[in-house]
């Protein structure tokens, strides 16, 4: 099967071609990046406001959520969210129940 952008180019009567089609995924492309920057920038003060409050925690209560102090600048990392999911699976099919954290 044809990726949808190849199948778009090989549709009979596309008289724009390729470059029809790669114009309306860079436009698109564009559009979800000024999408996704303005997202971040209204989320901002949220993310700030979890960060400060995950910072007045104490180390014994920061344990008892998964995290330590090292990690509070990653919170919303998505690498990191992944990997802290993907443990909390591996330790849900390990023990059959959810982590703590």
């Amino acid at each position: 099967m044809l990726p949808n952008t190849m199948s778009r180019y090989y549709r009979e009567g596309n008289a724009g071609g390729p470059q029809q089609a790669s114009d309306n995924s860079e436009k698109r492309g564009l559009f979800a990046r000024v999408a996704a920057a303005l997202r971040w920038v209204a989320e901002t003060p949220r993310r700030s406001a979890v960060i400060d409050e995950l910072s007045t925690l104490s180390d014994h209560e920061l344990a008892d959520i998964g995290l330590n102090r090292s990690d509070l600048g990653r919170v919303f990392d998505p690498e990191f969210i992944e990997a802290r999911e993907t443990e909390r699976r591996v330790i849900h099919s390990q023990f059959g129940r959810s982590p703590s954290f």
